[in-house]
């Protein structure tokens, strides 16, 4: 007889060669979903409404008989997918919303086809959402984030890559959120931004899976488009180590020119749309004059007057915040900066160590 069997988030989360499968509806998978994991719907979202419409308006057994009417035709192919990834995966988890009969009744199936590593996640991705709360809540104060400050264009996102090819840490929260934190935030981002629930449990895989302390973040507002950092993530960003990062604007506008260059000609009438909302603030005037600036191509002119009457002042206030800087940076060749932030770290450790 084929027992069901049963595993929990914790212990999913620690096994390697994993397969997440999540049989909810498109539109529930959409809104959140366990990292990586595959969606296989057992019902679409049309039927998943009849199903429950049956439900309230008739009772739970003419519910349960529609819902298998519906899944029967997609047996074949669930076991066909199935094997397949049974080949290539020494565990395949699958789940629903809490556990219920979508999940139980899949793995039910595949075991009585002798599917041997095929496991019911158990309460379902409630489990997994709840074990990302907890964590982001009341597991991070082991954490210690290295926040880095620098007016726009100073290349903090590029720092970040290259302490990360260089083994350390970093939470790249606008790659997180597909968007730079700005008025032409999305420029440069194919993928939309992620739901809530989605940017939530990205940001807890980075930290889960970091097995040292130390994490580069780089400096963000609480909100970064439309999505919102988690309370004590944001609390423990501030309340960590703040370095400054400066050089010269020639550097900055040519940091700007390198990552937008590609897509500013195909983004002319999106970032003529994003210049308009700048009227309040920069004046009719000049917006007239930076949208005719664009038709010319003339980026460096663009670029170098925002920065100038736009995010400088803008960004002044958040500088001044944090005044009492651990340590300012400052480059002509961004390669300087590594070395000096990696020493960083060991005389923090060397300090607490009583070294």
């Amino acid at each position: 007889m084929n027992v069901l069997k049963v595993i929990d988030i914790e212990k999913a989360l620690t096994i390697k060669n994993t397969l997440f499968i999540d049989v909810r509806a498109p539109a529930e998978f959409a809104d959140g979903t366990i990292l990586g994991a595959v969606n296989f719907p057992i019902l679409d979202d049309e039927e998943r409404a009849i199903v429950g419409t049956i439900y309230r308006k008739e009772n739970s057994d003419q519910a349960t008989l529609t819902g298998l009417n519906l899944v029967s035709s997609k047996l074949p192919n669930l076991y066909a997918t199935i094997k397949q990834y049974s080949k290539e995966y020494e565990y395949i988890i699958i789940f629903c919303w809490r556990g219920g009969m979508r999940s139980k009744s899949t793995c039910s199936f595949l075991s009585m086809l002798n599917i041997p590593n095929v496991y019911q996640l158990a309460n379902g991705y409630k489990s997994y959402r709840k074990y990302v709360i907890d964590f982001l809540d009341n597991k991070i104060e082991k954490y210690k984030f290295i926040m880095l400050h620098g007016l726009t264009g100073v290349g903090k996102t590029h720092i970040l890559k290259k302490l990360e090819k260089a083994g350390k840490y970093t939470l790249d929260l606008e790659e997180l959120a597909k968007n730079k934190g700005s008025v032409f935030g999305t420029i440069g981002f194919s993928e939309g931004s992620p739901s809530q629930k989605k940017f939530e449990s990205l940001i807890f895989h980075v930290l889960y899976r970091a097995d040292e302390k130390y994490i580069f973040v780089e400096s963000e507002s609480k909100r970064i488009g439309s999505v919102n950092v988690p309370d004590r993530v944001y609390d423990q960003m501030v309340n960590g180590y703040h370095i400054f990062v400066k050089t010269k604007i020639e550097n900055r506008v040519e940091i700007i020119l390198k990552d937008y260059v590609k897509y500013l000609e195909a983004n002319d009438k999106s970032i003529g749309k994003a210049l308009d909302h700048l009227r309040k603030r920069l004046g009719n005037e000049a917006v007239d004059t930076l949208i005719k600036k664009i038709e010319k191509k003339d980026y460096t002119f663009v670029i170098k007057y925002l920065m100038k009457y736009y995010y400088d002042p803008l960004y002044e206030y958040s500088i001044k915040k944090y005044e009492n800087y651990h340590l300012t940076v400052e480059y002509e060749d961004m390669n300087e900066v590594i070395p000096i932030l990696m020493d960083f770290i060991e005389n923090i450790v060397s300090k607490k160590k009583g070294v």
